[in-house]
């Protein structure tokens, strides 16, 4: 397996470095691990703490040596987890419940963003000011099913369809897209991470979320892993989880922390400056407890249902590894 997710995976497993913690593991006694997880896309401010909890040593005090990865498509994350590419994977909810509707054995066994942050954004010379506007134009978006679903219900808010538009996806390329004039709109982003990121290279962008616009509430990025692999060591997918929330709770102590291990992570394809500007607007956003939300679980999948996303009705209990 290791052979396999160093060829899929995009980014190389960042180093252990000089950890920053103190902290005597109750996990001393149990053997090492060195597992393979994949976050949801790039390094960035809502996955923040997995790279950070690697650089500060979070995961070696759980007996864990962090392989940290990008999925070389965002769209291919949650077949990475119950493949087996990688034991442990970062995605959003609403794909996590589309896969268990197609059959997959996916588990969610905690949250690092407990509220939707998925916007659709623009700037002000595209003309556009309301979702109308977007008739004839281009939106970009990175490819992940879910998002198309959850734009198609965006757009006929605003009495268009997806025949309306036209749609590219671009992977990761959501911010570049919009500023090169390949695409007059992005959707998939966030205003706290790509809108963060266009303020700060001095640009005016127009953000405007999924719950402005009748998406219910949900828990943003959760961690999965396959049903298999959860019921086969359950104690480990708890140390990730919470050497990742450590990771959480130590951004907004530390964002410049997060920020040199969010650029160092991407082998330098990011820039301190906006990165860091995204790590201030996230951090009041992360799960700090790593608790799903079942109640909102449930609501998401009723409404996903009603809205023809979903085939059938799923039991939130069904998609958790501890309900």
């Amino acid at each position: 397996m290791a052979g396999t997710a160093v060829v899929l995976f995009l980014a190389g497993c960042g180093g252990s470095g000089g950890s920053e913690s103190t902290e005597n593991s109750k996990y001393e006694s149990l053997p090492y691990e060195i597992p393979y997880m994949s976050l949801e896309g790039e390094p960035g401010p809502e996955n923040v703490g997995l790279p950070l909890g690697e650089k500060l040593g979070f995961f070696r005090d759980v007996g864990i040596q962090a392989r940290i990865n990008s999925p070389l498509h965002p769209s291919r994350i949650v077949r990475y987890a119950y493949q087996g590419v990688a034991e442990a994977a970062v995605a959003h909810e609403p794909e996590v419940v589309l896969a268990r509707d197609e059959g997959l054995p996916i588990v969610i066994f905690g949250s690092l963003v407990a509220e939707p942050t998925m916007a659709i954004i623009w700037l002000p010379e595209s003309g556009i000011e309301r979702i109308a506007d977007l008739k004839g134009k281009t939106i970009a978006y990175p490819g992940v099913p879910f998002q198309l679903d959850f734009l198609e219900f965006v757009l006929q808010g605003a009495g268009l369809t997806a025949a309306d538009v036209k749609l590219e996806k671009v992977g990761y390329d959501l911010t570049e897209a919009l500023v090169s004039g390949r695409a007059d709109a992005i959707f998939g982003g966030s205003g706290n991470d790509e809108g963060a990121l266009l303020e700060a290279h001095g640009l005016q962008p127009a953000v405007t979320d999924v719950t402005e616009l009748g998406v219910p509430d949900y828990d943003e990025l959760v961690l999965i892993a396959s049903r298999e692999s959860y019921a086969k060591d359950p104690e480990l997918f708890e140390r990730i989880l919470e050497a990742s929330i450590r990771g959480n709770q130590a951004a907004p102590e530390d964002p410049e922390a997060a920020t040199e291990a969010i650029v160092s992570q991407s082998l330098g394809a990011a820039s301190p400056k906006p990165t860091r500007a995204g790590v201030d607007a996230t951090a009041p956003l992360l799960n700090q407890t790593g608790e799903v939300d079942e109640e909102e679980l449930e609501g998401l999948i009723g409404w996903m249902r009603e809205e023809g996303m979903i085939r059938r009705s799923i039991p939130a209990a069904e998609l958790l590894a501890n309900p």
